[in-house]
């Protein structure tokens, strides 16, 4: 966890200063806080980050906590998953004028994270009817990051970098409603962080706390025809905000606000269809209300004024392919496409240098299944070994070049950035 808000000797000068312009502060710290999250932008399962995320109307293991808990009830069986997953940045960013803070905005560390999750129907009547799951995602740089800066002009990957990184926990049930719908509730449970600070001019200690959150995952899915399947799901908006209310000798000197998490609302609907007895096509379309965010920026209020950059953000839809193909008895092969498009608006003229952009995501996987042996016989009967599936995925996240043009006074200048992101996994699934 971090909170850096510059310099020992540049925060001495900066509360000096606001003790006799507080706007000048304000206008010193505003900065980009952290949004959106690696599990909306990466995926989560094997299965599903090899199929470019398109499982609304398939997922049934634990990633069916997340895509739609709908699916759980058809977990016949016990599944444990073990994961870990791996994502490598080559981002560039040229600018006309600000090349050290465009070489920052590049140097995004890589993202490692293991996944865990389990998911199972439980046997309290025959057909199944009711099914559980739960999926953690755990970020290896961190639990939590808070992090400010002082430059509101700094170049930043809008849903990229350290900001980002939450831990992740989706806890899910569902019921079969019918013999052709099933429903299913769950909780996506988060950690953030809130604080205060009392401090004399030529230090500063922040106290920070964390606290947990949660929003809701809602899915339901149908099976209209034995080849098709249908599903739809709501995630429901999180938004977390940094409070940090500063005293000097007892007395109000600044108030720190920011909105360190935001993830908006989600309805995604998912059509999964059978083509035969090997084939298999999924389609999914996610719509994400970005509208609402209000603001990515640090607020700061103190004597009667308040600074605050405002952005108009856009709704984002991403339509995305899948398809499995069963190779072989034992072998899976999987791919994907997905678009989204950018929530960021244009940054001509602007002060601010969000770099968004829409993204084009090509994905393969494959699945290898093997049986365990079974266990020793029990009269008549062997006791079933169950299996292991073990799941393998390449991701290639593409930003087509997207540029910004700025006024002469601008520090940065005319900018462009443009990359891609690989991110690939591994994960074992057991089945009893």
């Amino acid at each position: 966890m971090t909170v850096d808000l510059g310099a020992r000797g540049a925060r001495a000068r900066a509360w000096t200063s606001l003790r006799r312009a507080p706007v000048a502060l304000a206008a010193l710290l505003a900065t980009a806080a952290a949004r959106a999250d690696n599990v909306e932008e990466f995926g989560l399962g094997p299965r599903a980050q090899g199929m470019a995320g398109a499982q609304t109307a398939l997922a049934t293991d634990m990633a069916a906590a997340y895509y739609n808990p709908g699916g759980l009830v058809f977990a016949d069986r016990l599944a444990l998953t073990l994961g870990f997953t791996h994502g490598s940045y080559h981002l560039q960013v040229d600018s006309q004028r600000g090349a050290d803070l465009a070489e920052r905005a590049e140097r995004i560390p890589d993202l490692s994270a293991y996944v865990l999750g389990i998911a199972s129907a439980v046997p309290f009547d025959t057909p199944d009817r009711f099914g559980i799951g739960l999926a953690v995602f755990l970020p290896s740089r961190g639990i939590v990051t808070l992090d400010a800066t002082t430059d509101p002009t700094r170049p930043e990957w809008f849903r990229y970098g350290e900001r980002h990184d939450r831990v992740h926990l989706v806890a899910s049930a569902a019921v079969r409603a019918t013999d052709w719908l099933s429903l299913g509730l769950g909780a996506s449970i988060f950690v953030d962080g809130g604080g205060r600070t009392d401090t004399e001019l030529t230090d500063v200690d922040l106290e920070l706390r964390l606290t947990p959150d949660a929003g809701l995952v809602v899915g339901a899915l149908a099976t209209p025809l034995p080849w098709l399947t249908v599903g739809v799901t709501y995630r429901s908006e999180v938004s977390f905000k940094l409070d940090f209310p500063i005293r000097v000798a007892g007395n109000p000197l600044l108030d720190l606000e920011a909105i360190t998490y935001f993830t908006p609302h989600q309805v995604q609907l998912g059509l999964a269809a059978d083509v035969g007895d090997r084939l298999l096509l999924t389609f999914d379309l996610l719509w994400a209300n970005w509208s609402a965010y209000d603001t990515p920026f640090l607020i700061v209020s103190g004597g009667g004024a308040v600074y605050q950059e405002r952005q108009r953000f856009r709704d984002v839809f991403s339509p995305k392919l899948g398809v499995e193909l069963v190779a072989a008895e034992w072998l899976l092969v999987r791919g994907g496409y997905a678009f989204r498009s950018t929530a960021v608006p244009d940054q001509d003229g602007r002060v601010t240098n969000l770099i968004g952009g829409d993204k084009h995501l090509f994905a393969l996987g494959a699945g290898l299944l093997f049986d365990l042996p079974a266990g020793p016989a029990a009269g008549e009967q062997a006791r079933s070994g169950g299996s292991v599936d073990l799941d393998l995925f390449v991701q290639l996240h593409w930003h087509p070049a997207v540029q910004a043009r700025k006024d002469a006074s601008d520090p940065v200048g005319d900018w462009e950035a443009q990359g891609v992101i690989v991110n690939v996994g591994v994960a074992a699934t057991f089945r009893f």
